[in-house]
C-alpha cells in the first residue's frame, strides 16, 4: 500500500490528540475550498441521468480547452483512473518520471509491467508508457508543453503511451497540455479535488483520443460518477470568477508561508501554492516533533531529508505552525 497524506488514523493513534485538535498539513488540498450548498435531493435518490452526464462533461471540455476531435470521462477520481490504466495496457516497460506521486509507480508494477523510476525525460530507453506528473508532486516541478509535445511524437512513433497527471495544474492552467492535445497516444489526467479542496467528491477527468478511451468507458460501465459528484462538477467548472480569486489568494497565502519558513531557517526546495517542499538534515524527527504539538506533515521513504507542507487554512492556523516549528526546531536540534 502506497502511503498518502491526508489519513489521520495513525496520527491519532500514536499521539493520543483528538482528530479535531490536528492541524494537517499533509496533503495538497485547498483548506478553502469550494463551498457546495443546495444540492438537489434527486442527485441523491436518483440513477445519473445521461443528459446530466454530457452537460459535465461539455462544461469540463470548456474549462480545460479541450479541441473537438479529442475525447473526455468524468471518472472517480484520478486515482481511480491511475489503477485502471495499467490493466488495459498490454505488458510494456513503463518510465515514471520521479520522484512523485507514488501511486502510479506502485500500480504500474502491481499489474505485471516493467517500471523504471527516471529523474530526467533524457533518460528514457525504450519504454513504451512513459508517466509524468505536472505540476509535479512533491517538488513543483513544472515540464514545459514542447517537452511533452517532442515526448508524446517520440513515443508515437513506437507505438507508446504518454500519461500526463495535471492533478495540481488548475493553480497554473497555462501549463496544461489539454490545449495542445491533438495526438493518438496520449492521456491527460484532471481532478477538482486538490485545487477546488473537494477531495472527498471523487471526480477527475481522463481526456484524449476517443480510440484510448473506449476501454476505459467499457471497463468503467454504467453510472462510474455519483449524482452528487455530477452536480458538483457542473458548478466548480462553470465558475471562473471563484478560480481566478483562488488563484490570487492561493499565491498571497504561499508568500506567506514562505516568509514563515524563511523566518526559521528552513530551505524551501520547491513546491507551489497549494505545498511546500523542505529540505533539513532529518525530516522524520521534526516530522515527530510536530505531531506531538498536533501537526501533521508529509515525509518520504525516497527522501528522508524532504517535509511536504501544505497550506493553512488561516492566519491562526499559520501562526500556530510557527510557534511550533520553533519548538519543534529547537527539540529536533537538541536530539541531534
Amino acid at each position: 500500500m502506497v502511503e498518502h497524506g491526508g489519513d489521520l488514523s495513525r496520527a491519532v493513534a500514536t499521539y493520543g490528540i483528538a482528530r479535531e485538535k490536528w492541524l494537517d498539513l499533509s496533503t495538497g488540498i485547498n483548506p478553502n475550498g469550494y463551498a457546495i450548498k443546495g444540492l438537489p435531493q434527486s442527485c441523491f435518490h436518483d440513477l445519473p441521468d445521461s443528459a446530466d452526464v454530457n452537460e459535465l462533461h461539455e462544461r469540463a471540455r470548456a474549462a480545460y480547452g479541450v479541441r473537438s476531435e479529442m475525447g473526455l470521462i468524468a471518472v472517480p477520481g484520478s486515482e481511480f483512473i491511475i489503477q485502471v490504466l495499467p490493466q488495459i495496457r498490454p505488458t510494456s516497460k513503463v518510465a515514471v518520471l520521479s520522484p512523485t506521486y507514488g501511486s502510479h509507480e506502485a500500480a504500474w508494477r502491481r499489474y505485471g509491467h516493467q517500471v523504471r523510476p527516471i529523474d530526467s525525460l533524457e533518460r528514457i530507453e525504450d519504454e513504451t508508457v512513459v508517466v509524468v506528473v505536472n505540476p509535479n508532486n512533491p517538488d513543483g516541478m513544472i515540464t514545459s508543453q514542447s517537452e511533452l509535445t517532442r515526448l508524446a511524437r517520440s513515443l508515437e512513433a513506437r507505438g507508446g503511451l504518454l500519461v500526463v497527471d495535471e492533478a495540481f495544474v488548475d493553480v497554473v492552467p497555462e501549463v496544461s497540455f489539454v490545449p495542445q492535445l491533438d495526438g493518438a497516444n496520449v492521456l491527460v489526467l484532471r481532478s477538482i479535488g486538490k485545487f477546488y479542496g473537494l477531495a472527498g467528491v471523487r471526480l477527475g477527468f481522463v481526456l484524449g483520443a476517443n480510440r484510448l478511451l473506449e476501454r476505459i468507458r467499457d471497463f468503467l460501465g454504467a453510472w462510474a460518477v455519483s449524482g452528487p459528484g455530477i452536480e458538483i462538477g457542473k458548478r466548480v467548472l462553470v465558475d471562473q470568477n471563484w478560480a481566478e480569486a483562488t488563484r490570487a489568494v492561493l499565491k498571497q497565502q504561499s508568500g506567506q508561508h514562505q516568509a514563515v519558513f524563511k523566518q526559521h531557517g528552513l530551505k524551501l526546495i520547491g513546491g507551489m501554492s497549494l505545498f511546500h517542499l523542505i529540505e533539513l538534515s532529518d525530516a522524520r524527527t521534526l516530522q515527530h516533533e510536530l505531531a506531538k504539538r498536533g501537526i501533521w506533515s508529509r515525509v518520504f521513504d525516497h527522501h528522508q531529508s524532504w517535509m511536504r507542507l501544505g497550506l493553512c487554512q488561516s492566519h491562526a492556523d499559520l501562526a500556530r505552525l510557527s510557534a511550533a516549528l520553533t519548538e519543534a526546531l529547537s527539540a529536533s536540534n537538541a536530539a541531534a
